[in-house]
């Protein structure tokens, strides 16, 4: 009964740094594996190697996030920018956006 305790307990320890996620070639954040965006084209990574690239948790399928780097973000810094897009006036668009491509959600290309 011990040593199964101790093999649990070794086992749990060691997957909680070197859990692994997925990226994909073309987004800005990491993925878990039954998320459906991870398709063929993705790769596995740990957490902690997202992170230093600069990938942030998915929204939908909520991995677990690297909790160092959520301590350490600094204050007022925002992912967010101006829209791209130009308005029927000729002006630029003032929304703000997070979308990776730049475009508002009335701006973006087809």
């Amino acid at each position: 009964m011990r040593t199964l305790l101790l093999i649990l307990l070794i086992l749990t320890s060691g997957t909680s740094r070197g859990q692994t996620v997925y990226i994909t070639p073309y987004g800005e954040k990491y993925h878990a594996g039954n998320c459906h965006t991870v398709k063929n084209v993705s790769h596995q990574v740990s957490i902690a190697e997202a992170t230093e690239k600069g990938f942030t948790p998915c929204k939908v399928c909520t991995p677990p996030s690297n909790s160092q780097n959520a301590l350490n973000k600094p204050r007022g810094t925002s992912t967010t920018k101006q829209c791209k897009g130009i308005t029927k006036k000729g002006t630029r668009c003032r929304h703000m956006t997070s979308i990776a491509n730049g475009y508002c959600f009335q701006h973006k290309p087809e």
